[in-house]
């Protein structure tokens, strides 16, 4: 009887799991993770980090900038693109440092 109570626990946690892969993104972002609702049912793009994305990778990952869209969670869209301005800007320009 053990074993089945066991196999039942194991189906309805890897039930949960399932549903929650196809309905929710896990964002990685500057301030922590972030469940955000997707657009459609899919297991695609379940784990996204977001903290390196330049605009060239939003638009590879419409699917996720939709749903952060849809969840009023643009801020996570814009600290992830002011990060990687000041990166590009900090790749520029020489540092106070070396210009003295």
């Amino acid at each position: 009887m053990r074993r089945l109570s066991t196999f039942i626990f194991g189906m309805a946690a890897g039930g949960l799991l399932i549903y929650a892969a196809l309905n929710y993104h896990l964002i990685h972002a500057s301030t922590g993770l972030h469940l955000v609702p997707k657009a459609r049912a899919t297991l695609a793009e379940t784990y996204v980090d977001v903290r390196g994305f330049t605009p060239a990778d939003w638009a590879r990952h419409a699917d996720v900038a939709v749903a952060l869209f849809q969840a009023d969670r643009t801020d996570l869209m814009q600290s992830a693109a002011n990060e990687s301005l000041w990166n590009g800007i900090d790749r520029i320009l020489p540092s106070p440092a070396q210009s003295e």
